[in-house]
């Protein structure tokens, strides 16, 4: 008998933060931070790149196109 495939569940919280500028001052960009509730380990990012680099810490993202055009 062949053994089930495992089901492996990874959540993420991710926040994002703008603050909303003075009059003339420059606009500032979005900032955010991605908790993956299973470690309870977070990340405060500038760019969403550090965003998915944490991601692919817990999960192979560089994979999932290719189970989506299946």
């Amino acid at each position: 008998m062949e053994d089930a495939p495992k089901t492996n569940i990874v959540s993420f919280i991710i926040r994002f933060v703008h603050n909303q500028p003075e009059a003339d001052a420059e606009p500032l960009a979005y900032r955010g931070a991605i908790r993956h509730i299973q470690s309870d380990e977070e990340l405060v990012f500038k760019c969403w790149d550090e965003a998915e680099n944490f991601i692919q810490q817990y999960v192979p993202i560089n994979q999932i196109d290719y189970f989506l055009r299946r």
